[in-house]
């Protein structure tokens, strides 16, 4: 793994709201994690959550941080080691979440799977590519949420999320990045102003990558339950928390 040191990479991800890394790992490194992720989903069922989103659905199945803590330990603590990194690029002092469901992530998306549109509750993602497949890209608008930092604006919030998602809009106000999953690729984004989704997966091989969530360390974040139950059951929910007005003060977006 890279420094973010004398490499400009600070100036290029404060800039554009988001960058990326070849080789951030290498083919040695992401074949060893392929290789215990097979070994624990020969242990453990991860099943598949679907929920059917206009545009682009969410379909995938994935190994949360309280399991890749418990069973996975090696790529827990490649989390920890690339917080380093990531407090280097954004210049803040970023820590792991709280909430280690979320926190850290392994996502498998089959052939045909796909994940919906949506904004990260967290400040900083970091995507690493384990193998690459066809398909699958990462379609990302950086920057693009018009981004009202008072809570006391939720409603209007989720209007304009919901406003500027729409296609349309998107082609012609937005600046749309494709990434091609290529195996030991870093992506490094701004989660809650990068607009992104993943295309369907076209391979017979799934898709494998890490996904690390940072923010500071007194983050609070609205709907976490109710996205956590969205995200990683398959509890019936009726639309994403994400976007649906909530009365609950005492959670957090």
């Amino acid at each position: 793994m890279m420094s973010a040191q004398n490499n400009g990479l600070q100036t290029e991800f404060q800039r554009k709201g988001y960058m990326l890394q070849d080789q951030f790992l290498t083919a040695e490194q992401c074949d060893h994690f392929l290789d215990i992720i097979a070994q624990f989903k020969q242990k453990n069922e991860s099943p598949e959550i679907y929920r059917k989103v206009r545009g682009r659905s969410l379909r995938y199945s994935v190994i949360d941080g309280e399991k890749i803590e418990q069973h996975l330990p090696e790529i827990a603590h490649l989390y920890q080691k690339v917080n380093e990194f990531v407090r280097d690029v954004s210049n803040k002092e970023l820590v792991p979440l709280d909430n280690k469901k979320v926190g850290i992530n392994v996502n498998i998306t089959p052939r045909g799977g796909e994940y919906r549109w949506h904004y990260d509750r967290n400040a900083v993602t970091v995507l690493l590519y384990l193998n690459e497949v066809r398909g699958g890209e990462l379609e990302l608008y950086p920057c693009y949420r018009i981004y009202l930092k008072n809570q006391r604006l939720l409603f209007l919030q989720r209007w304009l999320d919901r406003i500027i998602q729409i296609g349309a809009i998107r082609h012609f106000f937005g600046k749309k990045v494709v990434v091609q999953p290529t195996q030991g690729r870093m992506v490094m984004m701004q989660g809650t102003r990068c607009l992104h989704s993943v295309r369907p997966v076209e391979d017979d091989r799934e898709r494998i990558n890490c996904v690390f969530s940072y923010d500071t360390p007194d983050a609070k974040f609205l709907v976490e339950k109710n996205l956590d139950r969205y995200l990683y059951t398959q509890e019936a929910l009726t639309s994403d928390p994400n976007y649906v007005a909530s009365t609950d003060s005492s959670q957090a977006s």
